[in-house]
């Protein structure tokens, strides 16, 4: 029987900026160890969660603080007998500062046209991800539909009103994860449900960026049920403000909510709900929705 490989995850992007005649330019770094020019990307590291990994790698490697964009896809190869899946996004650079990976590993960074880059990779791989960033394009906005994080089962929740529900200890761990993870969308505007278990999510990611949550009643679980039009008109609303934003709500409320902003489009509506703390991503560019990501809880 044939030896499994063993498994290693990594996370990386397309990193990408405009030149002063607004076109984009895609960064490379070379490994001298490989001698290779690659996008640039890195190890999961104990705990870590991908998206988080991918931020971290990208301002280690290019001294990059990017906002990232939609999901593009994950490829998979061997690496001296060991099997490694890398997790790309979309991300934009924002600001560039010294890099911090080590010269042994990362001794330049390149900035070039997708044809330049294209021709530059050492390998097939990093031009299939280009290719696939190429198709979904740049200009995106992220509105990001979350689920409050882990909150006191209702079974043993002995109050009047089941909105007053608070985050468990393992709810507080999470929405402090939160703060860090999607972070590397940038600055988001948080709306939230009224519930107290989506006020508590909420509050934590405000204290962490320095902002404030937007209250909104209609997106309550029992909102909801009372009059699902509203909850529905209001994501909507908030989708052609086309600014980033976090909406925190619940289980029920959200694949309705998904389902309503993916409409007139042709992808697929998730058909599942998702985990305390967990999200889709909807990336939409002049207020039409073009990519719809998976968020992984964190762990």
């Amino acid at each position: 029987m044939a030896k499994e490989l063993e498994s290693i995850l990594a996370a990386g992007a397309v990193l990408w900026r405009h030149t002063e005649n607004d076109a984009i330019e895609i960064a490379l770094v070379y490994r001298p160890r490989y001698d290779d020019w690659s996008l640039p990307k890195g190890k999961l590291e104990a705990g870590e969660h991908l998206l988080a990994c991918a931020a971290r790698e990208i301002r280690e490697e290019t001294g990059a603080i990017a906002h990232f964009g939609p999901l593009i896809g994950e490829i998979t190869y061997d690496v001296e007998g060991e099997s490694k899946t890398v997790t790309y996004w979309s991300a934009r650079a924002v600001e560039i500062q010294g890099r911090t990976a080590p010269t042994a590993e990362i001794s330049q960074v390149r900035w070039l046209s997708p044809s330049a880059a294209r021709a530059a990779f050492t390998y097939d791989h990093d031009r299939d991800v280009l290719n696939a960033f190429l198709e979904i394009g740049t200009g995106t906005i992220p509105i990001v539909l979350l689920r409050h994080a882990k909150a006191v089962k209702r079974i043993d929740w002995d109050g009047d009103d089941d909105d007053d529900r608070p985050l468990d200890s393992k709810g507080e761990i999470q929405a402090h994860q939160l703060g860090s993870i999607l972070n590397a969308f940038g600055t988001l505007e948080i709306h939230s449900s009224d519930a107290n278990r989506c006020q508590q999510t909420a509050s934590v990611l405000a204290e962490k960026w320095g902002t404030t949550v937007h209250t909104e009643p209609a997106l309550s679980e029992y909102a909801y049920k009372r009059d699902p039009i509203a909850a529905v008109n209001r994501a909507r609303e908030l989708l052609q403000l086309e600014r980033p934003i976090i909406v925190c709500s619940h289980r029920p409320v959200l694949p309705h909510l998904a389902e309503a902003l993916l409409q007139e489009t042709l992808l697929d509506t998730p058909t599942s709900g998702l985990e305390p703390a967990g999200a889709w991503v909807i990336h939409a560019r002049g207020g039409i929705v073009i990519a719809i990501d998976y968020l992984q809880s964190p762990e």
